[in-house]
């Protein structure tokens, strides 16, 4: 079926720009989302890691985010033995 008149070609033109952006936008949306959740949750992950491999150290060892910040320890190294006091 051929259009006859300039109006029907443009708007099929208009059409399938319209469509090949789209499916391409919401591709890089979704592209863009599961990326970025897996970099926050590797992040977090090696985070954690950090921490419990201080931790084991059973040295106090600061945690600062932005302007606060603490110092912590491993409850276990704190406990002592049964028989000594």
């Amino acid at each position: 079926m051929k259009c006859q008149h300039p109006v029907g070609k443009i708007i099929v033109v208009v059409w399938i720009l319209f469509s090949v952006l789209y499916v391409g936008f919401t591709q890089y949306r979704y592209f863009v989302n599961t990326v970025a959740g897996r970099a926050y949750e590797k992040g977090l992950q090696d985070a954690v890691v950090q921490v419990v491999k201080q931790a084991q150290d059973c040295k106090a060892f600061p945690v600062t985010i932005g302007e606060q910040g603490v110092q912590l320890i491993n409850v276990a190294c704190l406990q002592q033995p049964e028989g000594e006091e």
